[in-house]
């Protein structure tokens, strides 16, 4: 796990941070371990105990090896000199499968090979085994996801986190030597048998079809629902860098819990009571999962004390005290996801039970279904980000997840389980859940503390959530900008001149801004700011979230908003619907003007478009007198920014202005440029005041001295220590901001 948080975040500087690329990577990732899984048990079961701990320390090797040369591989090569896609999915997915090939194989050969390492009597005994196997490793995935995202990153950064996994490969091989070594001494004649074991082909029987189905079936629904809970969840908490690796601790630390608890619960049962334990389990993970949703709906929309979430969910910020954090980042995620997950463990190891009745065929059995399950996976990560979000909709998904309950309790009766009374009983419940799911629009608009219907816009695809909520703010109401959660900006933009600020200011200090680039859409203001001049020929706006135009849309025709309209329909306007950053790197225009309308420092993928990686590309992409600017929320952002740009400009804690070459702070120019008709009457139509906006930068904005250097703590691609809040200094703080401007 450690090694995907590190290598996935390496592979979207070449990827782009899209969610359809995210889940590329995540299924090329999980791809290769399929095949490892399908091809360590063929290995397994053919190969002697001895042989088979010993392929396992050479996969923990090989793991180790491609660890050590993978920044090298995967950001170095790939990124900075790799071949370019040109936005073609299966390509990029091809490319990304072949990098990801050796290392994500030999991870999965693993549990095979482990699985047929030892001889522990009775195929039963072989299949607890199996089940805590499984166990640990799914709890070191939790540990590691968790220690990752939360703690290493944040310390280390990326690159050198990596060398804890490499450590960890080299225990795990050691480890594996001394047990060798020890059941060398006291079995040697039960080890000594020949390498390579003659074994019959695998029976293929309907008993292994039906298992195949299962786990290809539970494979898909997992991985649907892994995405759609961090979805909900992501847009509940208004997630900042760390929650993803919160949650997936949670996901995964509740099935290690199921797995631990299975054999357990299914022990001195017969084969016919562990299979009735195991179809219920299935029976109940999905009615839960419906059922978990109404409930907690209806709760936070009726429930007094629950009344604060509802106030969180509508609001702009993300809310960090323990008042929040506790139901937010614990409360809430238990309740939705902890009885699925635990019953998806629960399963896992019950299954093994039924499963594993032929000692020869253990290692191929473990290898096949793990394989068919890592295909479901793959399958309804593909859906879900292609079809689900686009098409069905988050909450009409989730009814269609519930209603699995009904397919296995069609085979508690056919097994003679349960009677036909029971099953319909059961049935009726499932349906019910169903029947009271909210569909798709009342779904996230009471997840958005919304009440009234009229007040509530949304899009949502495998983009993201977009959404516009109409509130009452100064006095009338606004149209505030959300993203997965998030607040960005609201509208109509007289409301909001932070943004329209930004996005004037470089324009207006440009001589000639005859192509302008404004990286992020937002609600439109800092575009809105940066089409203010006559000269400008075209305006390029990079959006990562393709829905976010129709979102704006809505909201102009329901709110009449004709300044909004006539920026969309700018016929100098080319939106570019891609990660910013990736187009930059992958296109080769020059730019007048490129601005940044910038995420928070700690949100999720922020460090991309902060970095000194970030600000160079920035820098390459400017003609000759160009002006860069981007938001300043902190003073490493001043520091890196300022070790890139030779000439700075800076407004304390607000913005900084780059150039490749001297540029002058000409004020009088400025109010020339300001005086244009066109400038004028298009700030005029949107009820802007331009002098009491842009004049208060003439006291504000300073040059940075040249010769100052801009040393101490930085951001880089691969340790963005803004986006995880590493500590700094308030002396540093202080002194880097005296190092670097004049008296």
């Amino acid at each position: 796990m450690l090694y995907q948080v590190v290598w996935q975040r390496m592979l979207v500087f070449y990827t782009g941070s899209d969610t359809v690329s995210i889940s590329l990577i995540v299924t090329a990732f999980m791809s290769g371990l399929g095949l490892g899984y399908l091809l360590g048990g063929r290995i397994a079961d053919r190969s002697s105990l001895e042989r088979n701990l010993r392929y396992f320390v050479f996969a923990e090797l090989g793991i180790l090896l491609f660890a050590v040369f993978s920044k090298v591989i995967l950001y170095d090569w790939l990124y900075l000199s790799g071949p370019q896609t040109y936005d073609e999915p299966l390509v990029l997915y091809g490319l990304v499968f072949a990098v990801l090939l050796i290392p994500t194989i030999l991870m999965g050969v693993s549990l095979p090979l482990l699985s047929r390492s030892f001889r522990l009597g009775e195929v039963s005994h072989q299949a607890h085994f199996i089940g805590r196997l499984y166990f640990v490793n799914t709890l070191g995935a939790a540990m590691g996801a968790l220690a990752t995202g939360v703690l290493l990153v944040r310390t280390m950064g990326y690159e050198h986190s990596l060398w804890i996994g490499i450590l960890f490969n080299g225990l795990c091989a050691v480890g594996a030597l001394y047990v060798g070594h020890r059941q060398r001494g006291a079995r040697d004649q039960e080890l000594s048998h020949a390498a390579r074991v003659e074994v019959e082909p695998m029976n293929i029987t309907s008993r292994l079809i039906a298992w195949s189905a299962h786990y290809a079936l539970s494979g898909f629904a997992a991985l649907s629902l892994e995405l759609i809970w961090f979805r909900v969840l992501g847009s509940l908490i208004k997630s900042v860098s760390m929650t993803f690796s919160i949650l997936l601790a949670i996901y995964l630390g509740s099935m290690a819990l199921g797995t631990a608890l299975g054999p357990r619960l299914a022990k001195g049962r017969t084969p016919r009571q562990q299979e009735k334990i195991f179809l219920l389990a299935q029976v109940l993970l999905y009615l839960y999962v419906g059922m978990a949703f109404v409930i907690f709906i209806a709760a936070i929309a009726r429930a007094d004390r629950l009344s604060f979430l509802w106030e969180y969910f509508k609001s702009y910020e993300p809310d960090l005290r323990l008042v929040i954090v506790i139901p937010t980042y614990f409360a809430i995620p238990l309740f939705l996801m902890f009885i699925p997950t635990f019953l998806m463990g629960l399963s896992f190891s019950v299954s093994q039970l039924l499963i594993q009745d032929r000692a020869e065929e253990i290692g191929r059995k473990v290898g096949w279904l793990q394989f068919i399950n890592i295909v479901g996976c793959s399958l309804g990560a593909w859906f879900v980000t292609w079809v689900g979000f686009a098409y069905l909709g988050t909450a009409t998904m989730l009814q269609m997840i519930t209603a699995l309950g009904v397919v296995y309790i069609a085979v508690l009766v056919k097994q003679k389980h349960i009677g036909v009374v029971g099953a319909l009983g059961a049935g009726a419940v499932v349906v019910t859940v169903i029947l009271f799911f909210p569909g798709n629009f009342n779904f996230w608009r009471q997840l958005n503390g919304i009440e009234q219907a009229d007040r509530f816009i949304y899009d949502e695809n495998e983009s993201g959530l977009s959404i516009v909520k109409l509130l009452e703010q100064k006095g009338g109401l606004s149209g505030v900008v959300f993203a997965n959660g998030l607040g960005q900006s609201s509208m109509p933009y007289f409301k909001d001149p932070i943004h329209t600020g930004l996005g004037s200011l470089p324009v207006l200090l440009h001589p000639n801004p005859v192509k302008v680039a404004v990286i992020g859409l937002g609600s439109g203001g800092t575009l809105h700011g940066a089409a203010a001049r006559r000269g400008t020929q075209e305006l390029v706006c990079f959006e990562i979230m393709s829905n976010q135009v129709s979102v704006l849309r809505d909201y102009a025709d329901r709110m009449n908003d004709e300044v909004l309209v006539e920026l969309l329909d700018d016929p100098r306007l080319r939106l570019v619907l891609n990660d910013g950053r990736y187009e930059l790197t992958t296109m080769p225009d020059l730019y007048d003007v490129i601005q940044a309308d910038a995420l928070r420092p700690s949100s999720a993928f922020s460090g991309n478009i902060y970095s000194v990686e970030y600000f160079q590309l920035l820098r390459r992409r400017l003609k000759p007198g160009g002006l860069a600017l981007t938001w300043c929320p902190t003073p490493r952002v001043l520091s890196t920014f300022c070790s890139v740009f030779p000439y700075v400009a800076y407004s304390e804690n607000f913005l900084l202005i780059g150039s490749n070459e001297p540029f002058q702070l000409d004020w009088d120019a400025v109010r020339l440029r300001m005086a244009d008709p066109y400038t004028r009457a298009h700030f005029d139509r949107a009820g802007i005041d331009l002098d009491s906006l842009i004049l208060p930068f003439e006291k504000s904005l300073r040059l940075v001295d040249p010769t100052a250097k801009a040393d101490g703590d930085i951001n880089t691609d691969l340790f963005p220590r803004d986006e995880y809040a590493s500590p700094y200094s308030t002396e540093l703080i202080r002194s880097k901001l005296k190092s670097l401007l004049p008296d």
